[in-house]
């Protein structure tokens, strides 16, 4: 068996030709879409992780006091998760228009969430925004 015909088989021109054309790629980080799905990401998959980091935490460490944990790793998510939420103006008409292609219920789940949240730190003004977000998604 020659292994030069076997790798003959495939056109190595295509690969050539591709390193040669400039490809493209779009920088998404900057865009509302990602921002707000982002958001609902982090409050979502930080509800999984925390059932299952403190599932195994019990039985690996009962001496350890979980209430610190839940209540530091809440405070994490949830301030990663404002970051993107802030950038994200309801106001614009743009950014109404990704509300219509994100919608559903983990989105306003995520916000409800996180307005109590900010509430029982008493940060009214996220409170305020990520309100002005959830009124707009509820028009939808």
């Amino acid at each position: 068996m020659d292994i030069n015909k076997i790798f003959n088989l495939f056109d190595s021109g295509s690969r050539e030709k591709i390193q040669e054309e400039e490809i493209q790629v779009t920088d998404l980080s900057d865009h509302p879409i990602y921002w707000l799905g982002m958001f609902k990401k982090l409050i979502q998959n930080h509800k999984v992780f925390k059932k299952k980091i403190v599932s195994f935490l019990e039985k690996a460490q009962p001496e350890l006091d979980l209430d610190d944990l839940d209540l530091a790793g809440d405070n994490l998510a949830f301030e990663r998760a404002w970051f993107y939420a802030s950038k994200f103006d309801p106001n614009l008409e743009e950014h109404k228009e990704v509300i219509n292609l994100i919608i559903d219920t983990y989105l306003i789940k995520s916000l409800e969430e996180s307005i109590f949240h900010f509430q029982e730190k008493e940060e009214y003004e996220k409170c305020a925004h990520l309100k002005k977000i959830l009124d707009e998604v509820k028009k939808i």
